[in-house]
């Protein structure tokens, strides 16, 4: 089966801007996002699986300092052309956190970050990494879609992402056993030779909120709030 990794470098890491941002500027979305749920006015922030900067340049653009992690250097290149004064980090989010000795305001893996990690005991090391690293007063900020109800069945299955002349994304989500779901990117793109279909599947975690919250509590950390957007669950923690 192919790593999350992999599916970024082999199909999708071209893409991700496109498949997530519209038409206009990337980061305004996340912006009001950022804003929207008070994950804003920390002086320093480590963002974890950043991608292209979708937090991390609007941060920046507010003042903030900014340290960015993600396995994809395509990805932190679009970051870096964005917000020169971020600063850019390409490895796997548990190594970084376990060799770091810094320490930041706000630590946040926002986006599908956690789904995206091989096994629920990564998890929990990075639930843990983040209270290690979080300076006192600070706040940890996790957002996951929630796939641990009901299994997708029949054309429900089937998730348009995006479209346009040009090239389109779908993706298929199907349960594979109680810990994962399989997710199959199907992209097409408009070719001097016609139409060209690509698909790649990787696995991504089932994590009910209760069970994270749980591990956050174990590592020291108190849920502040939690709220849905979107599909997209928060949850923002405090040391207890």
């Amino acid at each position: 089966m192919t790593t999350a990794k992999q599916h970024y470098e082999q199909l999708l890491g071209d893409h991700y801007t496109w498949s997530v941002a519209g038409d206009d500027d990337p980061f305004d979305r996340p912006a009001t996002w950022l804003a929207r749920h008070a994950l804003t006015g920390a002086s320093r922030y480590l963002d974890l699986g950043a991608g292209f900067g979708a937090h991390a340049v609007p941060l920046a653009r507010l003042g903030a300092s900014v340290t960015a992690v993600d396995f994809h250097a395509g990805l932190l290149a679009e970051l870096r052309a964005a917000a020169p004064t971020v600063s850019t980090h390409e490895a796997d989010l548990l190594a970084f956190l376990d060799a770091t000795s810094e320490t930041w305001d706000a630590v946040l893996c926002l986006g599908d970050t956690l789904t995206h990690l091989p096994d629920r005991a990564a998890v929990q090391r990075l639930v843990a990494g983040a209270a290690r690293v979080l300076a006192p007063g600070g706040f940890v900020a996790l957002s996951y879609r929630d796939y641990s109800g009901p299994p997708r069945t029949g054309l429900d299955r089937f998730i348009p992402v995006r479209s346009d002349p040009h090239r389109s994304l779908l993706c298929c989500v199907e349960l594979v056993d109680p810990d994962r779901v399989s997710v199959t990117d199907i992209l097409t793109t408009a070719e001097p030779a016609g139409l060209r279909t690509r698909l790649s599947t990787y696995h991504k975690l089932r994590l009910a909120p209760d069970h994270v919250a749980a591990w956050a509590a174990t590592a020291g950390l108190a849920l502040d709030r939690a709220s849905l957007d979107q599909g997209m669950l928060l949850q923002v923690f405090r040391a207890a």
